[in-house]
């Protein structure tokens, strides 16, 4: 799972250079006066379909993922709830404790 995660990372971030790539050459493109409109045009179009296709590839990869996220964040909610409910208990006995050993002291100095 962990070595699929990094191939989906790498696949992503190769994609991301890929658009800022495009993103750089339409910047160069509309700067170089001696480029055409239709240059211009052209590489504005390229940078849209490249951002088009990483912005598809990161919702399929986090739609692929959405199930191992949930799981995650379940698991670790269960994880602190218990943690949570295991603390609280503590606490109730300790505090019944200190309520008996305090009544035991009132016997003690009536006596």
């Amino acid at each position: 799972m962990e070595q699929e995660q990094a191939n989906n990372c790498d696949y992503l971030i190769c994609k991301l250079e890929y658009t800022l790539d495009d993103l750089e050459n339409c910047f160069n493109a509309v700067a170089d006066e001696k480029k055409t409109k239709m240059n211009v045009v052209g590489s504005i179009f390229s940078f849209g379909f490249s951002l088009t296709k990483l912005t598809l590839n990161v919702a399929g990869c986090a739609i692929k993922n959405t199930p191992k996220a949930i799981v995650a964040v379940a698991a670790a909610k269960r994880e602190i709830v218990t943690d949570l409910e295991n603390g609280w208990n503590e606490y109730q006995i300790e505090q019944k404790e200190d309520a008996l050993n305090e009544k035991i002291k009132q016997l003690i100095l009536k006596e």
